[in-house]
């Protein structure tokens, strides 16, 4: 099968694809994957044919308008900011996605969360299976609400929620999907995209454990089935991002009891210094030390944090989480997956996406704490910190462990579900 797999976001979006797509091209299959240029060093290192999709997330991470743009100003100044934080990138993703699409002519086209608009159209428009890949529930279902705070709820409320979610996202999309539509020669559309999708009998991957979501695993089976984190093996991470080794890192993590790695990943911080102190200071008053991993975030105040903290970069989470007593980040889904695989005990400070949801399933499963990133302080991390040190927090990190599904299976059911795409039958409903 000759596939294409189109993803755009962070390490954390594209880091699974590269996973799946190097499992599928060991199947023998003829992979393309497109990446955001930032980004393509991953699939490249470990062998795929790669060209690189859209902008530098990198840079649009930690620009102004991402970090500021719906904080400042009038409403109408923020009003603006979300229409383009919305269409950021969308004309040159269609233009490079329909480029890599014909050039390829692929059987498959696999699509992450923020592509789908544009995977549809151009999937129905040249007959050729779709494959979506999720890294949190994404659709509606009675289970778990899109909104923080009303898990739990009756169902109907919580599937009123996502009916809600859908409608506004197609009402402030349908007119680029539209005129891509129009473009391609395939009629225009008037309903949200899960729906169409779920019509066209889309091969939706969810890959996360069902250990988080257990009522979707049954809910679900075999529309949106649950495969368990696309994790890196050692040796694939030896390919596709190297990291060079650190004796001083390993002796300081040896020289002392085991550390609190705290990490935000590829978010942006808006006050980095502030929220560094906090940690530094919640981190003194509890006895911890600290691996702190600066992530996509500059670090200009390290030497003032305190003899118990030390900076680092990039670190590989699943050599240092089994040596740190617990990890505070910020809730994305490989990380969360990286510190319960460790079976250590986790507080998750979200910042946006799918981030607020992980921490719920963390409290949920009783392996730690959450809060919003916007309300650290070292008062708040003391405490989340005081309760994720518990034995109680430690036993339910150690069961979630034991009860998630492997990697190498988890990647085994992902590319079971990629071959088995095929194009949406001619009676599809698109509408």
């Amino acid at each position: 099968m000759r596939i294409v797999m189109a993803v755009s976001g962070t390490r954390g979006d594209v880091q699974p694809a590269v996973v799946l797509g190097s499992d599928l091209a060991g199947r023998g299959h003829h992979v393309v994957m497109a990446v955001p240029p930032n980004l393509v060093h991953l699939a490249r290192g470990v062998g795929l044919e790669t060209v690189p999709f859209g902008y530098d997330t990198r840079e649009h991470m930690n620009s102004d308008l991402v970090r500021h743009g719906l904080s400042r100003g009038s409403v109408a100044d923020r009003a603006r900011a979300l229409a383009a934080l919305w269409n950021f990138g969308w004309d040159q993703m269609v233009t490079e996605l329909r480029d890599v699409v014909d050039t390829t002519a692929p059987d498959v086209l696999l699509t992450g969360i923020t592509t789908e608009q544009i995977a549809l159209p151009l999937a129905e428009a040249r007959g050729i299976g779709l494959v979506a890949l999720h890294h949190a529930p994404v659709r509606a279902n009675p289970r778990y609400s899109p909104v923080p705070g009303i898990d739990g709820a009756p169902a109907a409320v919580v599937g009123l929620a996502w009916t809600v979610l859908d409608h506004v996202l197609w009402t402030a999309t349908r007119r680029r999907e539209n005129t891509l539509r129009r473009s391609l020669g395939i009629p225009t559309v008037s309903s949200p995209l899960p729906g169409r999708m779920a019509r066209r009998r889309t091969v939706e991957i969810q890959a996360y454990d069902r250990v988080f979501c257990p009522e979707l695993a049954v809910d679900w089976d075999g529309t949106r089935p649950l495969t368990g984190f696309l994790e890196v093996s050692p040796e694939l991470r030896a390919r596709m991002d190297p990291q060079p080794s650190d004796p001083s890192l390993d002796e300081w993590i040896d020289d002392g009891p085991p550390p609190v790695y705290v990490g935000f990943g590829s978010m942006p911080v808006t006050n980095p210094a502030a929220v560094l102190a906090a940690v530094a200071d919640a981190a003194a008053r509890v006895g911890e030390r600290v691996l702190l991993c600066a992530g996509w975030n500059d670090v200009d105040s390290a030497d003032a944090l305190g003899d118990h903290v030390r900076v680092t970069g990039a670190v590989d989470h699943a050599a240092v989480f089994p040596r740190c007593r617990a990890v505070v980040h910020h809730g994305g889904a490989g990380t969360t997956a990286a510190g319960l695989r460790a079976g250590r005990p986790t507080v998750v400070c979200s910042v946006s996406s799918d981030q607020p949801f992980w921490g719920r399933r963390v409290v949920a499963l009783s392996c730690g704490a959450a809060m919003s990133a916007s309300d650290i302080t070292a008062q708040s991390l003391e405490k989340a910190l005081r309760l994720a040190l518990t034995p109680e927090a430690a036993a339910g990190a150690a069961a979630v462990a034991a009860a998630m599904t492997s990697p190498a299976e988890a990647v085994r059911r992902a590319s079971d579900l990629v071959e088995s795409a095929r194009p949406a039958p001619t009676d599809a409903v698109v509408a």
